[in-house]
């Protein structure tokens, strides 16, 4: 996987003492959801997604933080010219950052096609493997994962409700 050193060197003052890069990726500066001046980064750690968006001609930067335990899916979708990653986050505030707009699903958009798919496979990885960074908050056991009987998304053990459609969960 492909780390940029200028990247990790732009998060290095807010990783965590134990942290590990693991992956970064950029958005492309021309095309669909690119962006000339300031384009967003992506550092995935061991831990969390850090998404970097930058703004004033990247003076001013704000840092998204994704725990792996809060992603519950992620998908790719691969454009001619530039792909999107879409990722789900559960118990996390959808009126900021990544959910802005009360979407239940936020989206990575104008990467590289290689980058996006790295992105998506690296994430999908933890999430298939029930690491414990990945597993959602109050999973035991298991893969910590219930899925609902009615729209098939993915919710953590215990859940009483689905995350996705509200429908009861057994």
């Amino acid at each position: 996987m492909a780390i940029d050193q200028d990247e990790v060197k732009g998060v290095k003052d807010i990783l965590w003492p134990d942290e590990k890069v693991m992956l970064t990726v950029k958005q492309r500066r021309v095309g669909p959801g690119g962006s000339v001046t300031v384009p967003t980064s992506v550092v995935a750690t061991d831990k969390r997604i850090i998404i970097v968006n930058k703004a004033n001609l990247g003076i001013r930067k704000d840092y998204e933080s994704i725990p792996y335990k809060q992603i519950t899916s992620v998908r790719l979708e691969k454009g001619l010219i530039s792909s999107t990653v879409f990722v789900r986050v559960q118990g996390y505030d959808k009126d900021k950052g990544l959910l802005k707009n009360g979407k239940e699903e936020g989206e990575i958009d104008g990467l590289h096609g290689g980058d996006a798919k790295a992105l998506a496979d690296y994430l999908n990885s933890l999430l298939d493997t029930g690491a414990p960074e990945a597993a959602p908050q109050g999973a035991q056991g298991g893969t910590g994962f219930v899925f609902c009987s009615k729209c098939g998304a993915r919710n953590a053990a215990g859940s009483a409700f689905c995350s996705k459609c509200g429908a009861k969960l057994s």
